[in-house]
């Protein structure tokens, strides 16, 4: 039966009309884009191995078995490499490459499958296991033909899976036109598979990849045409993709102060030469750094440098460069323009682990502080701002409490030795309309000064037995919950009275709940605290030392104490790398755990890190490596996502 080639016909016209389109519609930069021109391109040559070999094997003449054997290999691992290829698209979309570590996805997905199809393909030249071309130049399946299917429908389960857990960063029309392709490529795989002379397969590809485009690949959605640069709106939707899978980057904020002056002075046409010659500049920059660096236009004069993995390492030559290179004067239609522009870096999550916080920031960058022509970074700018917090700090804390301002978030724990989110630690925010987010590290020493510590730390309390009380917290699986517990409260003597009270409000153990004191804790009014210590434990509570290693560590204080568990502080994950600090490290752990107590090591943000930690066989993993601090809907998200489906308790209606 002659096999039928219109629908690749059709198909290889889509895919070159899909490629010359991408290139004139300005698809051709960053990195979701080259993938997706990736999986064309590839498609195209699939296609073109596809035709060739249907009209050699439609001729039917012996002499060309040779060349069938080749079009016939040749597509076959075109097109088995697509869909490793589209996994690769997939992970792009969600930003999160950096969630493997140093096993990258286009080693994992791209370069071992194509070596392992290649070795398959050239074994089979000699075995005939995949297919065989016979005397008569007639083309057969193998007995394990079946294998390239099941290889390619791993991947495509792989990427649905990823899609699904990944489905909060995509809108509905994302998220559909992205799932789609894999229902329209598996019902042609069936008609394919049922009748091999209808050559449908690259012909479905071309469609979805066509669907993709109309739905997805929107230039004119994300594309400044002026600068050429991505605008506002791609630059909303890649930061908060970013801040939500806790994506380690750098900002650099370029913010040109006296740009509203200066398009008053100049005409519509000239100030887009000027915004075009800046843009250009950025781009020159980042591209002789060999860097893969987004750049983004907001509007008003504000540029945006965007960079992440090993390329971090020359944010501050980029920085340094772009500041001088905006220093001399741009001539624009016989006039020489001066910029005062602002050039800041922030290292995000670290400094800035918000999304409206970092447009709060830049926004206000020039105008709340002093141009001093170098470059400015984040930290420093952030403590300054501390000073303006100071005089109203009081008010702020004031207004929080009486209009419900304050929120508990929650940072789950892992336990290492169960594989699983144990506990989670509760912790104050504070936003005010004025400030925006402000730092526990800020707000709670001026809540200790004048007494509303008291106040916010049973709120905390009340908030955290409420959750434990209600049915969400059953389903999640969870031990219980760590509280902390500041220096002013722990000498209050109606502390304990007043904590097992609130329990008995909402009828909860007093196991689920862990009390967290600092180092410092015991070393004031001994006697209060020491009373409330010995009341909280005779009612079943227990403690732990947070921030181990921030203080003079009293060894024998610490000894003394009722304590189960020891929370490293940050400082260790530091010293963990350092040869000499390391002994430090292992040797303060092996102390420790000598004492009979458990060790949760807070800060860790990396795999490697964990697996340092773990190798020393401490209990409990905390950190944004698993999770930031997330108000309560979304720790609740979070936890049942990460059990198992066979272990999650179902409600009854």
């Amino acid at each position: 039966m002659e096999r039928i080639p219109y629908f690749d016909l059709c198909a290889i016209l889509i895919l070159i009309f899909m490629l010359v389109a991408s290139i004139f519609r300005r698809m051709t930069k960053g990195i979701i884009n080259r993938y997706y021109i990736d999986v064309v391109v590839i498609s195209v040559a699939a296609t073109v191995f596809d035709i060739f070999s249907i009209y050699i094997d439609n001729a039917a003449i012996p002499g060309l078995h040779f060349f069938s054997v080749i079009m016939h290999t040749g597509y076959l691992f075109m097109h088995n490499i697509t869909t490793p290829f589209y996994v690769v698209y997939i992970i792009a979309h969600t930003d999160t490459f950096h969630k493997f570590g140093k096993l990258h996805p286009e080693t994992c997905f791209v370069i071992i499958p194509s070596f392992i199809y290649a070795a398959i393909l050239a074994a089979n030249i000699f075995t005939g296991w995949i297919f065989y071309i016979d005397d008569d130049c007639v083309y057969h399946r193998g007995p394990y033909m079946i294998v390239f299917y099941m290889l390619a429908f791993a991947f495509c389960l792989f990427s649905v899976i990823y899609l699904f857990i990944y489905r909060r960063l995509f809108n509905i029309k994302r998220f559909i036109a992205l799932l789609s392709i894999f229902p329209a490529l598996g019902a042609a795989v069936i008609v394919q598979f049922i009748f091999p002379h209808i050559r449908i397969e690259m012909f479905a590809v071309a469609l979805m990849l066509i669907f993709i485009a109309m739905f997805i690949h929107r230039p004119e959605e994300f594309i400044d045409y002026e600068t050429g640069l991505n605008k506002f709106s791609a630059y909303a939707y890649d930061m908060r993709k970013r801040f939500s899978t806790d994506k380690p980057m750098d900002v650099i904020m370029i913010n040109i102060s006296n740009y509203l002056p200066l398009q008053e002075l100049l005409s519509y046409d000239n100030i887009n030469d000027l915004l075009k010659v800046v843009a250009g500049r950025l781009s020159i920059i980042c591209r002789t750094a060999k860097t893969e660096a987004y750049i983004y236009y907001l509007d008003k004069g504000r540029f945006r440098i965007v960079l992440s993995g090993s390329d971090r390492n020359n944010t501050n030559y980029i920085a340094e460069t772009v500041n001088a290179a905006l220093k001399p004067k741009i001539p624009i239609n016989n006039m020489e323009l001066t910029l005062l522009a602002y050039v800041c870096i922030a290292h995000c999550p670290d400094e800035i682990n918000d999304f409206d916080m970092i447009i709060t920031f830049g926004k206000d960058l020039s105008s709340k502080f002093p141009y001093t022509g170098k470059v400015m970074f984040a930290k420093n700018l952030l403590e300054n701002t501390r000073y303006d917090l100071v005089g109203e700090l009081e008010s702020i804390i004031e207004r929080a409490a009486d209009e419900n301002r304050f929120e508990v978030y929650y940072q789950p724990i892992y336990s290492v030795n169960e594989r699983r989110f144990r506990s989670a630690e509760a912790l104050i925010r504070l936003r005010d309309e004025k400030y925006g987010f402000i730092s526990p590290e800020l707000f709670i020493p001026a809540a200790e000064k004048n007494g509303s510590i008291l106040k916010i730390g049973m709120f905390v309390l009340e908030e955290v037995c409420r959750f434990i009380a209600g049915d969400e917290f059953k389903e999640l699986g969870l031990d219980y919950i760590e509280v902390n517990l500041s220096v002013i409260q722990c000498m209050q003597s109606g502390l304990a009275g007043d904590i097992i009270a609130m329990l008995k409000k909402y009828d909860i153990s007093p196991e689920t709940i862990n009390l967290e004191i600092t180092e410092t804790a015991d070393s004031n009014t001994q006697t209060i605290i020491s009373e409330n210590i010995s009341s909280l434990l005779d009612a079943g509570f227990t403690f732990s030392l947070d921030d181990f290693g921030t203080g003079y560590s009293n060894m024998q204080r610490m000894a003394s104490l009722p304590l189960k568990i020891i929370k490293l502080d940050k400082t260790f994950v530091d010293f963990i790398r350092d040869p000499k600090l390391n002994v430090m490290v292992r040797n303060t752990v092996k102390m420790i755990k000598s004492m009979e107590m458990e060790i949760v090591v807070e800060g860790i943000e990396t795999k490697e890190l964990a697996e340092m930690f773990k190798a020393l066989r401490c209990e409990y993993i905390q950190g944004y490596y698993y999770s930031k601090p997330v108000p309560r809907d979304k720790f609740v998200d979070f936890i049942r996502e990460s059990i198992p489906m066979d272990k999650r308790i179902v409600k009854s209606r």
